[in-house]
């Protein structure tokens, strides 16, 4: 079942997010042979500001951070672009910056990424590593003239217009946008682009983010094998609720079509992701955590999906639940309460565990519920290991 995206067609709604997954052939080899439909090569500059090494603080439950990694340079995106066109059916999207914010820069990545085959093109206004991290530790003025790319263009609209336009002047294939997180409003950030001639956008994690620290040796932050912390991208499970606000927003104030991404890590979390409104899903920290396998299932999942469920075009589950948005002063509470299954219950506890709550008790092993003192939070129904709540 294909769908389309920024008048491209793809066979399946499944992207691998530039990342260090996407930085050989090699990889990109495996993505298309686990069911991807599409790749965004690792992010390429024409001369990347350092060179850094893979170092991440990584939380399986909770998420990942990168706050150091190694990039490419043009001549090798170039290279990887031309590989993967001439051994792989794979759409290509390309995602580049310039880490000087000079709009010839741009212009010349995309334009020679253009003439090796790339496919679409993602401008990478995101990666909070060039730029935000410095900005982030001792402010805009401490900027150099080479970290003006990823976040710290991505954060102003004016300047996300230029670069939107001049990529646009200069290429026929299309230009996403792919948008940093760390902003006030990002449908102010998206309908600049829209303005500039975007052909959609994508909203994939990168929220500015620091690990934990060890407490009982001087609070040394939890990276391994890396001499300090700096401000890094988020990923893993702690981003996808953001995520899908972030995707409902700019589907709601925006006509343009959206790559969603951020925390994902099986089909459900797709389909719901293309429910707030995404045409496409991309997925990294679950690939690097868990392998290529995560791209097959969730492929074959949502065509199973697809199928189980009567739906014939992606367009038909694309948005379905915007719907339900509205403020919350339009909300109304439905009145009801916990009931209980006398036959699951076992009189752990647990339901009568929130300090808040006056409503449930344990009477004789049993949880007994006093509707009229039921605020409706529905934290124990969460709570019951033994799914003897519902409401």
């Amino acid at each position: 079942m294909e769908l389309e995206f920024a008048g491209v067609k793809f066979k399946n709604p499944f992207v691998v997010a530039s990342s260090p997954l996407t930085s050989k052939i090699e990889l990109l080899k495996m993505a298309e042979d686990h069911g991807a439909a599409a790749v965004s090569t690792k992010l390429t500059f024409i001369k990347q500001p350092f060179y850094g090494k893979l170092r991440m603080y990584n939380s399986p439950k909770e998420a990942s951070i990168i706050c150091y990694d190694r990039r490419l340079d043009l001549e090798e995106g170039l290279e990887l672009v031309r590989q993967a066109k001439e051994q792989t059916e794979l759409k290509i999207f390309v995602n580049i910056t310039s880490d000087s914010g000079d709009l010839e820069s741009w212009q010349r990545l995309a334009r020679e990424h253009e003439e090796a085959g790339a496919d679409l093109i993602e401008a990478n206004l995101i990666c909070p590593n060039v730029g935000l991290a410095t900005k982030s530790i001792k402010g805009a003025d401490a900027v150099s003239s080479t970290e003006h790319g990823g976040a710290v263009t991505g954060q102003d609209p004016v300047l996300v217009k230029q670069v939107v336009s001049a990529l646009k002047a200069v290429v026929k294939i299309p230009v996403v946008a792919k948008l940093t997180p760390n902003v006030t409003d990002i449908a102010v950030i998206a309908r600049a682009c829209q303005e500039a001639g975007a052909d959609g956008v994508c909203l994939a994690g990168g929220q500015s983010s620091l690990p934990p620290v060890d407490i009982y040796h001087e609070g040394r932050p939890c990276y391994e094998l890396l001499n300090g912390a700096s401000h890094g991208s988020l990923g893993g499970p702690a981003t996808k609720l953001i995520s899908f606000s972030q995707v409902a927003q700019v589907a709601m104030k925006t006509d343009l079509p959206i790559i969603g991404g951020g925390g994902l890590g099986n089909v459900e979390d797709a389909i719901m992701m293309m429910m707030w409104g995404a045409t496409l899903v991309t997925y990294c920290t679950s690939i690097m955590w868990y392998g290529w396998e995560v791209v097959r299932r969730t492929v074959a999942g949502i065509e199973k999906y697809m199928q189980d469920m009567g739906y014939s075009d992606y367009r038909q589950i694309i948005g379905k639940s915007l719907q339900y948005l509205r403020p919350s002063s339009e909300l109304e509470a439905v009145p009801g309460y916990p009931r209980i299954a006398p036959d699951k219950c076992n009189g752990c506890g647990r339901c009568a565990l929130p300090g808040h709550c006056q409503a449930i008790t344990i009477i004789d092993h049993k949880a007994v519920v006093q509707a009229e003192k039921c605020l409706g939070c529905g934290i124990c129904k969460q709570l019951c290991t033994r799914k003897a709540i519902s409401f």
